[in-house]
């Protein structure tokens, strides 16, 4: 029997079952992996290990500080699986003064030994990158039966804070207009790094097959991301295209076959893609933050379809699969109409796209909107720039013809007098009921779960809808109603979730004030 498409979201047991897995291993929070970006582990390397440990049968091999290689075993992506199989060169004060290709060749052998893996890649660290060690050399002089990876991984070849700016500035102008989407990259996460290497070093020369695509994935670790494999496998299925591999999460033979597709997916950053084109002949489209939403997943697969030259004879499997969703939407609709809502959201590149899918997919009666751009402050964008940011917000809000009261940076005893004037207020920023102490709602935390919001498919609304509905009526109920202790703490009105302590206010002024001066004499690309 033919499974729904309601089904096939749900049989791995449940799209959320990563979410709840993550609370539980986390404590309070939901979905934490902007808090640990943000307070904790937010380095290159980071991102570079947990793209290698997606590869199957890879081992990620540190060439730096034995501290390095602890510090990296937990990653923002998956905070309750430790990377276990980290090797590290150790790199010493001798093999600082000296060089440390010798220990590098050594450790490349001993970790074929133990692990026999099918790829080990080489992580260089600041160290080890300051040093100058030729990595590149002492893999190309190793003959070992597995292959070999160099990364630049080094933390200190980071982007400018100022690129940043300018990039968010570009975003903003493209929300007016989507045809002006930025076409440069955010570097400097690790995960790009280890793509473009993968297309460089691993890649081989493949016959391009008709109506066949890659993915590129945030990796099996990702909420839901099964499922959503399965929907745009189904959903390309049904249009005559056929997936070949999720990247980087497959084998390393996989990997030498990727350059059989005709069309790249790219969810990320756009480098590797642009170097498959000009390496292989892959064509490739961007997930584009016009791309969220009912409508966009629908634009999507048809300039998906475009591309692989398949206009028209795609058409009735897009409008069925979008047309199944809507009927399976309309209950949670009905049931959302009933009350008022406040949305909480941080400030960033999908911001107002996020707005629009609660107000015009899920119909949200939605009174205010509290955009929190102090997270933007933090990474150095220009107070002009967010300006930009918030006009073009209210245009685009316009334009859609969504009414609701923009507030832009409100204080928790302003989120507390807006608590009042609502049924429910939704928060992807604040997950304890701190607003119930000033006598308003509760706060349902959608940190995690609005990541549904943005698959390739149309069933994460749906899910996202279904979950929504049920957190709703539990806290109607009053049926496992939560009190955490963090909740009694006293925060600071503005940066929350800092605690008001006037420790706390010294020790932000002075780590802002450091980090702006980490982009002086950086160029645009964020190179010294």
């Amino acid at each position: 029997m033919e499974m729904s498409k309601h089904d096939m979201a749900n049989d791995d047991g449940s799209p959320l079952r990563e979410i709840f897995r993550d609370r539980v291993f986390n404590g309070i929070h939901q979905g934490t992996t902007w808090q640990f970006h943000r307070y904790g582990i937010n380095c290159k390397l980071s991102g570079s290990v947990y793209a290698v440990s997606e590869i199957e049968g890879a081992i990620p091999l540190i060439h730096g500080p034995s501290g390095c290689a602890f510090h990296q075993r937990l990653t923002p992506r998956k905070m309750y699986a430790p990377i276990y199989n980290l090797p590290c060169t150790d790199l010493n004060e001798n093999d600082v003064i000296y060089g440390g290709e010798d220990k590098l060749r050594d450790n490349i052998n001993e970790v074929y030994r133990r692990f026999h893996p099918s790829l080990i890649a080489v992580l260089p660290t600041c160290v080890s990158g300051l040093v100058g060690d030729d990595v590149s050399g002492v893999i190309t002089e190793l003959d070992l039966p597995c292959d070999l990876l160099h990364v630049p991984s080094e933390g200190f070849a980071h982007r400018s804070r100022e690129s940043l700016d300018m990039i968010m500035r570009d975003y903003a102008e493209s929300w007016k207009d989507p045809s002006r989407s930025p076409a440069y990259d955010l570097r400097g996460c690790g995960h790009e790094e280890v793509m473009f290497s993968i297309v460089d070093q691993l890649m081989e020369e493949q016959e391009i097959v008709e109506n066949l695509v890659n993915i590129e994935s945030f990796g099996r670790f990702t909420y839901g991301f099964r499922s959503e494999l399965r929907e745009i496998k189904h959903i390309f299925g049904a249009m005559g295209v056929s997936v070949n591999l999720t990247l980087p999460t497959c084998t390393v033979e996989e990997i030498k076959r990727a350059p059989a597709a005709e069309l790249n997916i790219v969810t990320r950053n756009l480098r590797w893609a642009e170097r498959m084109k000009a390496r292989f002949g892959n064509d490739y489209i961007r997930k584009w933050f016009f791309y969220f939403g009912l409508d966009g997943v629908e634009k999507f697969y048809h300039d998906a379809a475009s591309k692989l030259g398949l206009d028209g004879e795609a058409d009735d499997a897009i409008r069925r699969e979008k047309t199944q969703s809507l009927q399976e939407l309309e209950k949670y609709r009905n049931i959302f109409a009933r009350d008022d809502f406040a949305v909480s959201t941080q400030g960033f590149f999908f911001t107002p796209y996020l707005a629009r899918i609660y107000a015009t997919d899920l119909k949200l009666p939605i009174k205010y909107l509290c955009v929190d751009m102090q997270l933007l402050k933090a990474l150095n964008i220009s107070e002009e720039t967010i300006e930009v940011m918030i006009t073009n917000m209210q245009e685009a809000f316009e334009e859609w013809d969504l009414k609701f009261e923009v507030i832009t940076n409100p204080t928790l005893d302003e989120m507390s007098e807006i608590a009042k004037k609502v049924d429910h207020v939704l928060s992807d920023r604040i997950t304890p009921p701190i607003y119930e102490k000033g006598g308003g709602v509760g706060v349902t935390d959608i940190s995690a779960t609005r990541y549904l919001l943005f698959r390739t498919g149309f069933s994460g609304i749906v899910v996202f809808g279904k979950y929504l509905n049920r957190e709703l009526n539990t806290g109607k109920t009053g049926q496992n109603h939560r009190e955490p202790i963090i909740s009694r703490f006293n925060y600071d009105k503005i940066y929350y979730p800092m605690l008001d302590d006037n420790r706390c206010s010294a020790s932000r002024e002075m780590w802002s004030g450091m980090w702006s001066m980490k982009s002086e004499g950086c160029d645009n690309n964020g190179r010294r």
